[in-house]
């Protein structure tokens, strides 16, 4: 029987703690992710929360032995929904930001990997894009209220007043790499870590992603891995004539973090100029660099976020295409050619690669661009009025303990598997918190946490004293885990 989520009844389920201002952001890919979670951990602790942050799998596994709070999902698949109704049974409030939207102009029979589970046991979920939005409310009526339109918080990053958090990433690729075009590929199904393509197909069908019985959902698969194959053989030419062409540039090529990085060190190796990198976030890469090429990739949008040089190349017949916000944003290129002519003529300081009124405004509606309101400032009110609606106790002057108190069954660790640890790799503190630091400053905003770290690749940020038995639990789990 469907069961009403706890904010749209207006109580949180019976028996279980009251909710605290803890907010609980997993992330999938860090490289990706961090930033905006961070950029939401500030905003949360100004705001009086507490912040657990870190790899989905390892918070998942410990909701139970967790104290409940709002867990911020970043994606509502059916292996999300399992989840999803177990923190809510727990009394957790559940919101989510659907990271796989962005990039995307959608139809609602587009919306595959959204499971209706997932929807309908989630209080409050962000989309950015007005189609998007739009198909999102029509496929899943019953949560319509509870869809909120606002760009995801990646992109309130790239505002020029917040560019600067990325300056010196910026300078040090630049003094390592020189004058560099770089190229973003996204092969996700043809070059994947996780395997070869059979595998792919059949393992997003496992998740609920796709039903091969669809014969839509079966012309989608072929006509993406079309599309996958024309562009991995345009990003080869491209590279292979830049490189004849071009002797005082490099090239860097990063594929995307789900990617099988040998496929390319192999097909490249040895050649000049050129570098295969999967370092850090994609934004320093884009700054750094003289010109962006993108084959429909979520960057070439960050791109025009930042107002950077950048190249879609669609040398491509497929369909699938048409559901990509990269090409309606960035000049585009259809054939090698075509692309290397371009990049020469950007190369040699003629406007090639300038982006039109056309492209800006497509931006702002796919997006949900505001130029005077962040997404992360609305997800934070949202936040705030889910707890209103659960009635958790405010903060005080004399609440000066931590909420976050695990139980003693709290699992410190989870071995990585699959490209888990690729996804996610090791979390250092002191980045996190001079990052943290960056964002405050660039927000304007006075926020001084410790960091207490909550297993392998958790941490909490707090301006709260944590408890001597919770600071016992994690010195012994550090030690002995």
């Amino acid at each position: 029987m469907f069961k009403t989520p706890s904010t749209a009844a207006g109580n949180p389920p019976a028996q279980t703690p009251p909710l605290r201002r803890l907010l609980y952001l997993p992330m999938e890919i860090s490289s990706r992710e961090l930033d905006s979670r961070l950029l939401l951990a500030a905003l949360a602790l100004n705001r009086g929360f507490e912040v657990v942050l870190g790899q989905k799998w390892l918070i998942e596994r410990n909701v139970e032995a967790m104290p409940p709070g709002i867990y911020l999902s970043k994606s509502l698949t059916q292996r999300d929904a399992r989840t999803i109704m177990r923190v809510q049974e727990l009394g957790y409030s559940v919101a989510a930001i659907e990271e796989e939207v962005p990039g995307l102009v959608t139809k609602p029979d587009e919306l595959r990997w959204i499971a209706d589970d997932a929807v309908r046991h989630t209080d409050a979920i962000f989309i950015g894009g007005e189609v998007n939005t739009s198909s999102m409310k029509l496929r899943f009526p019953f949560a319509a209220e509870r869809i909120h339109m606002t760009i995801n918080p990646r992109w309130d990053l790239l505002r020029p007043n917040m560019r600067s958090i990325h300056q010196a990433e910026v300078d040090a690729i630049r003094k390592r790499f020189g004058r560099f075009l770089l190229v973003n590929t996204n092969l996700g199904w043809t070059n994947s870590e996780k395997g070869p393509v059979d595998f792919m197909v059949q393992d997003q069908a496992r998740q609920g992603k796709l039903d091969l019985s669809d014969p839509a959902a079966r012309s989608f698969i072929e006509n993406y891995l079309i599309m996958e194959g024309d562009n991995h053989r345009a990003v080869v030419g491209i590279i292979q004539q830049l490189l004849e062409r071009l002797p005082d540039m490099s090239i860097v090529l990063r594929p995307h973090p789900s990617e099988r990085i040998d496929t390319w060190l192999n097909h490249f190796k040895g050649a000049p100029r050129l570098s295969v990198v999967r370092e850090g976030a994609s934004i320093p890469w884009i700054l750094a660099s003289e010109a962006l090429i993108q084959t429909n990739c979520t960057t070439g949008v960050e791109a025009i976020a930042l107002d950077h040089p950048a190249l879609c190349v669609m040398a491509t017949e497929s369909p699938v295409v048409s559901r990509y916000v990269a090409n309606r944003v960035n000049p585009v290129a259809h054939s090698v050619d075509q692309a290397v002519a371009m990049l020469l003529d950007h190369v040699a300081g003629k406007p090639a690669l300038a982006y039109t009124d056309e492209m800006r405004a497509a931006f702002v509606a796919s997006m949900s661009f505001d130029p005077d309101r962040m997404g992360a400032q609305t997800i934070m009110d949202a936040l705030d009025n889910l707890l209103a609606a659960h009635a958790a106790p405010p903060t005080t002057a004399n609440d000066s303990v931590s909420d976050w108190r695990p139980t003693w069954n709290y699992q410190w660790s989870l071995k990585d598997k699959n490209v888990r640890g690729t996804l996610f790799p090791d979390f250092d503190h002191e980045m996190i918190m001079e990052r943290l630091r960056r964002i405050a400053g660039a927000l304007g905003i006075n926020v001084n946490p410790s960091i207490y770290s909550c297993g392998s690749k958790v941490a909490l940020l707090t301006q709260k004293n944590v408890s001597m038995p919770t600071r016992l639990q994690q010195f012994v789990r550090s030690k002995f885990a």
